[in-house]
């Protein structure tokens, strides 16, 4: 183990990033697999719609989920021991006279993409329901629920390298979703749609950013995790991606909400972000890696968005600070 760190920590931070998780694909043939469910087998999967989960993000978009099981061969709904857990999100169906306001919308061509996306930190769609009156897409099932509720929800705190692997999970599924396909994200980044596995590894929950908000006007709503670019002339890149990225990572290191922090006051210096990381930590983390996280974070958020760094290069230095600490 130690001659495998020490050759670690002799790599440049660019190389890290192969070896620690598999390589991201876009899988064609998973989408041969992608379940047409019914209403009434969901309905049954579901114990009639059981609401598990209501969850309003920071965009003011409402998402409702509910928990199911299903046949793992067959995918049929099942309650033997066969079973496994799925999401079953509810989406806004267009059938409505009146729509309700800030329902997320996704056409069935687009779902049929989505299932074409596959990365290991991306939420798996496994299938979905367009009927008259009902519109679902079915998930597999994050069993420690999402970054949100374990940072803000739960007294029990999770430790310093597990909050290092929900970063670099993260991380690598923007720059995957970057590589494909160069297009702001920042509307689904948040800590609501990052989920947690058994094994506390982060996948997000990924809905394709072009989509819209039923009941949305168009209007640019100022929140912390958009930049000034974008809440004073609507301007929205990649680095603005990186922006947001950096408010997360200020909230998963310090257990309070980015509204709590003024991010122009975090100082570099490891003494100020060390006061500022969660207090549930204690001093159970290393100090060297808490000082390079604060600068890091500052970058991220930096006004000028010439000046914030590309996401892959932050994944270097997650990777960096994972291996080296």
């Amino acid at each position: 183990m130690g001659n495998g760190l020490k050759h670690c920590r002799q790599q440049h931070p660019s190389f890290l990033y192969e070896p620690l998780f598999s390589s991201p694909i876009l899988e064609e043939a998973e989408n041969e697999n992608l379940r047409v469910f019914s209403a009434k087998e969901l309905k049954k999967a579901t114990k009639r719609f059981r609401s598990a989960r209501v969850v309003t993000t920071h965009d003011g978009s409402v998402q409702t989920f509910y928990k199911g099981y299903i046949n793992d061969a067959t995918s049929a709904p099942s309650r033997t021991k066969t079973k496994i857990a799925v999401s079953v999100m509810e989406l806004e169906c267009l059938q409505h006279s009146t729509p309700r306001p800030k329902h997320v919308w996704i056409s069935k061509e687009e779902a049929e993409s989505l299932g074409e996306i596959y990365h290991p930190n991306l939420v798996k769609l496994l299938g979905y329901c367009y009927e008259d009156t009902k519109s679902l897409l079915v998930f597999e099932y994050s069993h420690k629920g999402s970054l949100h509720d374990n940072i803000f929800g739960k007294e029990e705190t999770l430790p310093w390298k597990t909050r290092v692997k929900i970063a670099i999970g993260i991380a690598q599924a923007i720059v995957f979703l970057h590589s494909i396909n160069k297009i702001p994200l920042h509307h689904e980044l948040d800590m609501h749609n990052i989920m947690l596995d058994e094994q506390y590894s982060s996948k997000w929950l990924y809905l394709d950013s072009k989509n819209k908000l039923i009941g949305d006007k168009g209007r640019i709503v100022a929140t912390t995790y958009l930049p000034l670019e974008y809440a004073m002339n609507g301007h929205a890149g990649v680095k603005t991606d990186v922006f947001t990225y950096g408010v997360i990572l200020l909230e998963l290191f310090t257990g309070s909400k980015g509204g709590e922090i003024c991010l122009n006051s975090l100082d570099i210096r490891t003494r100020s972000f060390g006061e500022t990381i969660d207090h549930r930590l204690e001093s159970d983390y290393p100090t060297h890696a808490a000082a390079k996280m604060g600068r890091l974070i500052r970058r991220c958020t930096k006004r000028n968005w010439t000046e914030r760094p590309s996401m892959q290069h932050v994944l270097d230095v997650l990777n960096y600070i994972a291996c080296k600490y």
